[in-house]
């Protein structure tokens, strides 16, 4: 099944979709398409949650300095600051693998530390859930 940002659309009605990313944001186009994918839904007014898992949690994370990609935290950064109006974007990564890989205190802002549970309640809660990786 292809979901498209336009099977989601509903009459103004408040959607949400939940993105789960588990690779980190230089070893494919997952980061990338997430991105994509949460402006094109913003556009159409949906809600966007990011939980960020396993090396997805370096999306997050600030000061990166790659030299032949565009750095991924900063355009992450972007769509969060864009969620603080409606359609609104809310980011968790998950507290257990950014201790793993030392990048808890370094998320960007508008990035909360949390759990699998609070993924369980976003699932429950979102009209469509994916995961990139």
């Amino acid at each position: 099944m292809v979901l498209k940002v336009t099977d989601m659309a509903n009459n103004g009605n408040s959607k949400t979709l939940t993105i789960v990313s588990i690779n980190g944001p230089y070893r494919d186009e997952a980061a990338y398409t997430l991105i994509r994918l949460a402006h094109a839904a913003k556009e159409k007014g949906i809600n966007v949650n990011f939980f960020n898992y396993l090396d997805g949690t370096i999306i997050g994370h600030k000061d990166q300095g790659p030299k032949e990609f565009p750095v991924v935290e900063q355009l992450f950064g972007t769509i969060l600051k864009k969620g603080l109006k409606t359609p609104k974007t809310d980011a968790i990564a998950c507290i257990k693998c950014t201790d793993a890989r030392g990048v808890t205190k370094q998320q960007t802002e508008g990035v909360v530390i949390g759990g699998l549970y609070d993924l369980g309640e976003w699932t429950a809660e979102s009209d469509k859930t994916i995961l990139l990786g």
